[in-house]
This record gives C-alpha cells, sequence and structure tokens, in this order.
C-alpha cells in the first residue's frame, strides 16, 4: 500500500479558470532574498467540489472554536489585504 504525500503550506494562491476549474496552489515562504514562494502542490477540482469543501472547512473549524472556546484569530490587516470582510466569518 503507497502512503500518501503530506505537505506542509503557509500560503496559498486560488485561482478559477471559468468555468470549469478551481486550482489551490499551495506553497511556502521562501526564506532567501528572493521572497518568492516555493510551490508545493496545485490541486484542481470543479468549482462544485470547491464549494462544498470551503463548506466542509468552515463548519470543521467553526465547531473546533466552539468546543475548544479558542477563536482562531486573524489580523485585521489580513482581511483587509484579502479584500475579506470579517463579517463573512
Amino acid at each position: 500500500m503507497s502512503e500518501t504525500p503530506e505537505f506542509y503550506s503557509d500560503g496559498i494562491e486560488v485561482n478559477l479558470t471559468m468555468p470549469w476549474t478551481v486550482a489551490l496552489t499551495f506553497s511556502l515562504k521562501d526564506t532567501s532574498k528572493e521572497r518568492k514562494p516555493l510551490p508545493q502542490v496545485t490541486v484542481r477540482m470543479s468549482p462544485e467540489q470547491a464549494k462544498i469543501s470551503t463548506m466542509l472547512l468552515k463548519r470543521l473549524l467553526k465547531n473546533y472554536e466552539a468546543e475548544s472556546g479558542a477563536a482562531i484569530n486573524i489580523p485585521q490587516g489580513v482581511y483587509r489585504q484579502l479584500g475579506l470582510p470579517e463579517e463573512d466569518w
């Protein structure tokens, strides 16, 4: 039986190629002078799978926060930089 590869990521790039494919490219921060993200893996999926995956991940993280009593805090600057309203969470 082959092992499933595991990756650690501290960055993500999200692309939608209309109308067929969502591509998530997970990367690591580059510690060299160039500071370019180092791609680790790209996962491609249908928009339908991406939507369901997003909903499931949100539910999982909300349950984690509720059960642990610990909020997953994101700095306000990150929300602004990404153009995400905090209330969407």
